[in-house]
């Protein structure tokens, strides 16, 4: 038997099983598979079934992660606010001014 022939044979007896409405055990002690033979086909198939995801590249820009850590801050919009964020800001305060521009 090919591999092809093999992988056909099993996919229909996978799809018996299936339809059968059998425990694995009992479906296996009447077809002469052992259950770890059933199970493998199983997720082989299963796996042979799923789409290929779709991939996609992602741009990325490598940045000194030393000198920008130090020197670039982060700016935060909230309504018509800008505020500047440098490296060891306390976020309590952060949360309160951020309340308050939110009403404003």
């Amino acid at each position: 038997m090919s591999k092809d022939e093999l992988h056909l044979f099993r996919r229909q007896q996978i799809e018996d099983y299936r339809n059968s409405g059998q425990t694995a055990e009992t479906w296996c002690d009447g077809n002469a598979m052992k259950v770890s033979t059933l199970r493998y086909w199983l997720r082989r198939i299963k796996d042979a079934d799923q789409p290929e995801p779709e991939q996609a590249w992602a741009t990325m820009k490598l940045i000194d992660k030393a000198t920008t850590a130090k020197s670039t801050p982060v700016m935060i919009r909230v309504n018509n606010f800008e505020i500047i964020l440098h490296r060891g800001f306390e976020t309590s305060v952060l949360n309160d001014v951020i309340q308050t521009l939110q009403w404003i």
